[in-house]
C-alpha cells in the first residue's frame, strides 16, 4: 500500500470513527431509564396547569401572494405568449 493509500485510509477512519463509536456506544449506556418531570401538572396537584395560548398577532387576515410569485406568473405568461406568436409567424 502506498503512502497516499495510508493517508486516505487514515482520513476515512478518522471521519467514520465518531459515528461508528456512537452507534455501538451511545451516550445513554449505563444510564437508567428516567422519565422527565411533567411541566404541565393539573391544577389540582399544585401546578399551574397548561399555559394559555398567546393571542394572535395583529395583521391582515387575508393572505396576499408574494411579489416574486406575481413576477414569475407574469414572466410565464409572457413567455407563453411569445411562443404562440413565434409559432403563428412560422406557420404563415
Amino acid at each position: 500500500m502506498t503512502r497516499r493509500g495510508l493517508w486516505v485510509g487514515a482520513l476515512a477512519l478518522a471521519l467514520a470513527l465518531p459515528s461508528i463509536s456512537l452507534a455501538y456506544f451511545p451516550p445513554t449506556v449505563g444510564v437508567g431509564p428516567g422519565v422527565p418531570p411533567d411541566p404541565f401538572k393539573p391544577p389540582t396537584q399544585g401546578g399551574l396547569g397548561e399555559p394559555e395560548p398567546p393571542p394572535p398577532p395583529p395583521g391582515p387576515t387575508v393572505q396576499t401572494p408574494e411579489p416574486a410569485s406575481i413576477v414569475t406568473a407574469l414572466a410565464g405568461l409572457a413567455l407563453a405568449a411569445g411562443y404562440g406568436v413565434r409559432k403563428k409567424r412560422r406557420t404563415q
